[in-house]
């Protein structure tokens, strides 16, 4: 492989960081999937090893912190924080 850095617009940076953690693998390997199947239209497989628990429920679960009143409020933020 050959490595290589590109600068993503922040808003893009983050929709990647959420898509490659709901499918439960790494954003290199998520933006090289996506890149292969534009380039060379490849169907994107996603298939990982780890056990599923990327599906947008679970991750919104993993969101909650417990015993903050203003959860509803500020849901993007707790949920933005819970994939760092």
């Amino acid at each position: 492989m050959q490595r290589t850095q590109i600068y993503f617009p922040e808003e893009l940076h983050k929709d990647l960081k959420i898509a490659a953690k709901m499918a439960s693998i790494s954003l290199s390997e998520y933006i090289r999937m996506i890149l292969e199947e534009k380039t060379y239209s490849k169907p994107i497989k996603i298939t990982s090893p780890k056990k599923k628990r990327g599906s947008p429920l679970v991750l919104a679960k993993n969101a909650v912190p417990l015993g903050k009143k203003d959860f509803a409020k500020n849901f993007d933020k707790y949920f933005e924080e819970s994939l760092k």
